[in-house]
């Protein structure tokens, strides 16, 4: 009888310890992105218990040492915090890469990496803290990329080939190109192929319109020659009004083109 009522308590032990555990798995099968360390608790416990390693905590937390104490908050992966400077911090997490950190933060890998010293897209880690755009981020306006000229059309005028005369001679010539030469003469399928007597239909090039740019606070010529894809000099020529490159104002129209 005595040994019935012993194996019964020794089941029932065994019963309520595996119960324990089970509660305790689930408590913390979902960890969040802190974790906040119990008395007791170890890096490599609270690691497996919230799916990732110790590694990654390092990485997570820097200047972690090697044991955890009660009271302690981890940072774990997936975290991220705005820094409130038109930038937050990301903790990388498992099944991130460079391509989806960037789209989750509508910008390009080349940007993301740029903004961590990142020279191969392929390695990043779980645990890896990450610089990214804030909730005050706004993207940099893409650069002016002016329209192509329009095409060359017919004047209506015309030339006749003389003795010495090359494509390169007649549109030096007249001001032109042996481009658009050609673009108003498709019979001309060979530029070095043309004969005495022969005529040819001269073009005219079309100026584009002129374009201006608004001076916004913290512009620069510089910057302004880099976004509209000219020369701080060509800016200069356009705007005889600039005697000092460094002397521009924020409402300032200038020319660009």
């Amino acid at each position: 009888m005595k040994k019935r009522f012993y194996q019964a308590v020794i089941l029932l032990t065994v019963l309520l310890v595996s119960l324990a555990g089970t509660g305790q798995a689930l408590a913390w099968s979902s960890c969040g992105t802190s974790y906040y360390v119990q008395w007791g608790e170890t890096l490599s416990g609270i690691a497996a218990n919230c799916g990732t390693s110790v590694s990654a905590l390092r990485l997570a937390n820097p200047g972690l040492g090697y044991w955890a104490y009660a009271g302690q908050v981890l940072n774990l992966p997936g975290a991220t915090w705005d820094n409130g400077n038109g930038s937050s911090t990301y903790i990388v997490a498992p099944g991130d890469t460079l391509k989806v950190i960037a789209v989750r933060y509508g910008i390009s890998m080349g940007m993301l990496a740029s903004m961590n010293d990142i020279y191969n897209y392929n390695l990043i880690y779980v645990g890896q803290i990450l610089n990214v755009p804030g909730s005050g981020y706004s993207p940099a306006p893409a650069p002016y990329i002016p329209p192509p000229p329009p095409a060359p059309v017919y004047t209506g005028s015309g030339y006749t080939i003389r003795s010495g005369d090359t494509l390169r001679i007649i549109a030096y010539r007249y001001n032109t190109t042996v481009t658009d030469i050609l673009s108003v003469n498709p019979q001309i399928t060979t530029p070095s192929l043309i004969y005495v007597g022969q005529w040819i239909a001269l073009p005219v090039a079309i100026s584009p319109a002129a374009a201006y740019h608004t001076v916004q606070v913290g512009d620069t010529l510089r910057i302004i020659a880099y976004r509209y894809s000219t020369t701080v000099a060509n800016l200069q020529a356009l705007n005889p009004q600039i005697w000092n490159s460094n002397l521009i104002y924020a409402g300032m129209s200038l020319r660009v083109r």
